[in-house]
């Protein structure tokens, strides 16, 4: 059964899960794995391994979904 609470129904549709941009690092094609370096700097290991060495990639829930253009970045302090 449907609920008719508004702010459950606004939360379902909401992505979840953990959404970053990173570089990948290196690719195991035996294991189906990349290291990425994310913008912080801390290294993950992520599923994946369609994003070439050196190419940014979209990350969510921890696996590669595709490559993701490399723009400038830039930090503001308000």
């Amino acid at each position: 059964m449907a609920t008719v609470n508004p702010w459950v129904r606004f939360r379902s549709l909401l992505p979840g899960g953990s959404r970053s941009v990173g570089e990948v690092i290196s690719i195991s094609t035996a294991t189906g794995t990349s290291i990425v370096e994310l913008r912080n700097g801390v290294q993950i290991s992520a599923r994946g391994v369609d994003v070439a060495v050196g190419l940014k990639a979209f990350i969510i829930d921890g696996q590669i979904t595709g490559q993701a253009p490399s723009l400038p970045q830039y930090d503001v302090e308000v």
